[in-house]
């Protein structure tokens, strides 16, 4: 299929990439993610591609309707939604365990942060990552670690990790929540496409509501630059019984493997704004 458009990404400028790692915090409400470039670029139709795939170009779409009737009743989603994804998870990796713990869901300007540390749903806006990410970037980085992220939820990775467990992975579900995602879909790049020399590692502090687990303990991230190397794609015509699978972390390297993405304005915008909601699966397998 075609459908290609030509989308605005904003990335970070190849200047700024390879140094030390840099320091975002959010809850300084001063310190932003600095200079980014707004780059026009080919985003082609994911559809009819058959070299894409989860585990090669690091996301894949997959139809799954999903049981919950209301995604901002909080316990709902926690109680329905969470084992949904997990489920769908170990389908996708062969995972014997797996964890989750927040999601988020994404309106214009504004996100609800759900599950967390509480159990509750907070509203933050754009001065903590609120509304649609237009800044291209990859949701971990291979320093990520999970003790901290569990042990705030009582869990120990020793402990309920299979003997034997060698691979890792961190997934990210991302699912419509309006009828159409087509004014703002998800860009995705694939994964095969990046190189160590288009990231930065940036740590975000205070993203979020202040119940996200990441929010005080700090996420590391990657900030991507362009590249003519990379090739983007996303997916038109989404619906709520469509979930977006993106690869966010692997054991076996991050770079090659997992998926750079973000948000853009399509240039023939179709329906209403869009509403959507993340939710990452930490899968041992």
């Amino acid at each position: 299929m075609n459908d290609a458009v030509t989308a605005q990404l904003h990335f970070l400028p190849k200047s700024e990439t390879g140094g030390p790692v840099r320091h975002v915090d959010l809850r300084a409400r001063s310190k932003g993610l600095g200079l980014l470039e707004p780059t026009d670029l080919k985003v082609m139709n994911a559809q009819g591609h058959p070299d894409l795939g989860l585990h090669a170009s690091g996301f894949e779409l997959v139809r799954s309707p999903s049981a919950v009737t209301d995604f901002h009743d909080c316990q709902q989603v926690m109680a329905t939604y969470y084992e949904e994804c997990k489920a769908l998870a170990e389908k996708l990796t062969g995972a014997d365990a797996t964890f989750t713990y927040d999601h988020i869901i994404r309106e214009p300007g504004v996100q609800h942060s759900g599950g967390g540390t509480d159990g509750s749903q907070r509203t933050t806006g754009v001065e903590h990552g609120g509304g649609y990410i237009g800044s291209v970037h990859m949701d971990y980085t291979d320093n990520t670690t999970w003790d901290r992220y569990l042990a705030l939820h009582g869990e120990r990775v020793p402990e309920r990790v299979p003997e034997g467990a060698s691979r890792v992975y961190a997934l990210n579900f991302w699912r419509p929540l309006s009828p159409s995602v087509d004014d703002h879909p998800l860009a995705v790049c694939d994964a095969r496409t990046v190189r160590a020399e288009d990231l930065q590692e940036t740590l975000i502090t205070g993203y979020g509501a202040a119940n996200y687990s990441w929010h005080d303990i700090g996420i590391e991230t990657f900030s991507v630059a362009a590249s003519e190397r990379q090739r983007w794609y996303y997916f038109p015509g989404m619906t709520p019984d469509d979930v977006l699978v993106i690869k966010s972390f692997d054991s076996e390297g991050v770079v090659g493997r997992t998926c750079p993405h973000a948000s853009f304005a399509h240039p023939n915008p179709k329906g209403e704004p869009r509403r959507s909601i993340e939710l990452r699966v930490l899968c041992f397998c």
